[in-house]
C-alpha cells in the first residue's frame, strides 16, 4: 500500500455593558459569561475591546477600532485577564490593518496567557517557537513543552502537532504509539487530518497492528469533510480492496473529487479508470486529459502514460 500511495496512493463602559458582555461570551467561547456580571477583573475592558475589534461600536472607523481594542485589551491584560492577553498575543502575531506583526509582543502576551493555563495560547506560542521568526528564535523543545500542556487539556490542534513531533522524532524520542494516541485525541474532536493520519497508520501498521477496516472508517470520516488527500486514499482502498470490497465505481468517485482538488495521483488514477473502463465508461479523451494533468503536475507516471498512448505533454491547440 505504501508503494501504491507513493504513486497513486486546517460610548461608556457602563452604557454598553450588557451587549459587550454578550460579545465577550461569543468571541471567547465562554458560555458561562453572564451579560450583566463581570466575574473576572478586566472582563468589562476585554468585552469592550471585542466590540471595537468586531466594529460594533458606533461612530468608530476600522482603523480607530483596532487601536481602541488594543487599549481596552491592554488595560484588561494588566489586570491579569488571560483572554485579553491571548487576544493581544494573536493580534500582534498576525498583524491587522494598521497594526504590524510584532513577534516579541506576541511572545510576551501569549506567554503570559499560556503560563496561566490558556490552552489556545499554549498552542499558538508553541507554533511560534516551532517555526521561529525574524524576532523569535526557533526553539522546538519549548514548542513541545507548550503543546504538551495544551494537549493535556484536550486542545485539538496541539494534540495533532504533538503527534506529528512524536511520529517524526522531532526533539523527542520517536514514539509511534504515543503519536497514534494523540492523533486519536484530535480525531475525536473532528479533525479531518487526524482521521487521515489514523487511516494511514491502520493501513500500514504504524504504532499499531494493521487494521484495514479501521483505516477505511477513519479515511471516510476525513473524506466526508472534503479532505482531498483522504479522498484519494479512500479511492485507493476501493481500487485495491483494502478494508472494503473492490469497488471501481466508488474508487472513481473518490479519485474524481481528489482530482478536482488538484491531487496529481488522483489525476493519474482516474485517468487509468477512464482508459480501462473500470467504474466509469471507457473514454480515451478523458483519460488523456487526466494523464496530462498528472504529468503537468510533475508526476512521471502521467508522462509515461501519455507517451504510451502517443499523446503530447501539451494539449494541441484547438483549430
Amino acid at each position: 500500500m505504501r508503494r501504491f500511495q507513493a504513486l497513486v496512493v486546517r460610548g461608556a463602559a457602563r452604557r454598553q455593558g450588557t451587549s459587550a458582555s454578550r460579545s465577550f461570551a461569543s468571541a471567547s467561547g465562554d458560555t458561562s459569561a453572564q451579560a450583566s456580571n463581570a466575574k473576572v477583573p478586566g472582563d468589562e475592558e476585554f468585552a469592550l475591546g471585542v466590540r471595537h475589534h468586531l466594529g460594533k461600536v458606533k461612530d468608530s472607523d476600522a482603523s480607530a477600532s483596532v487601536h481602541y481594542a488594543i487599549l481596552h485589551w491592554t488595560n484588561a491584560a494588566e489586570k491579569g485577564h488571560v483572554k485579553a492577553q491571548s487576544a493581544l498575543g494573536n493580534l500582534y502575531l498576525k498583524g491587522h490593518d494598521s497594526i504590524q506583526r510584532n513577534e516579541k509582543l506576541a511572545e510576551q502576551f501569549l506567554q503570559k496567557a499560556a503560563e496561566a493555563g490558556h490552552e489556545s495560547s499554549c498552542h499558538e506560542i508553541g507554533k511560534l517557537y516551532f517555526h521561529g521568526g525574524s524576532e523569535v528564535k526557533q526553539n522546538q523543545s519549548r514548542a513541545l513543552e507548550y503543546w504538551e500542556r495544551a494537549a493535556e487539556k484536550g486542545h485539538m490542534a496541539a494534540s495533532y502537532d504533538l503527534a506529528y513531533m512524536y511520529m517524526n522524532g522531532i526533539h523527542v524520542e520517536k514514539d509511534e504509539v504515543r503519536s497514534l494516541d494523540l492523533f486519536k485525541q484530535a480525531a475525536a474532536k473532528g479533525m479531518a487530518e487526524a482521521h487521515r493520519e489514523l487511516g494511514n497508520a491502520y493501513l500500514n501498521g504504524i504504532g499499531t497492528q494493521k487494521n484495514p477496516e479501521k483505516a477505511v472508517k477513519h479515511l471516510k470520516a476525513a473524506a466526508d469533510t472534503g479532505h482531498p488527500q483522504a479522498q484519494f486514499d479512500l479511492g485507493a482502498c476501493y481500487m485495491l480492496g483494502h478494508g472494503v470490497e473492490v469497488d471501481f465505481s466508488q474508487a472513481a468517485q473518490m479519485f474524481f473529487l481528489a482530482a478536482e482538488a488538484g491531487i496529481p495521483q488522483a489525476q493519474l488514477c482516474i485517468g487509468q479508470l477512464f482508459e480501462q473502463g473500470r467504474g466509469v465508461a471507457a473514454n480515451r479523451e478523458k483519460a488523456v486529459e487526466y494523464y496530462r494533468n498528472a504529468a503537468q503536475a510533475g508526476l512521471k507516471e502521467g508522462k509515461e502514460a501519455l507517451e504510451r498512448l502517443g499523446e503530447p505533454l501539451e494539449a494541441p491547440n484547438a483549430s
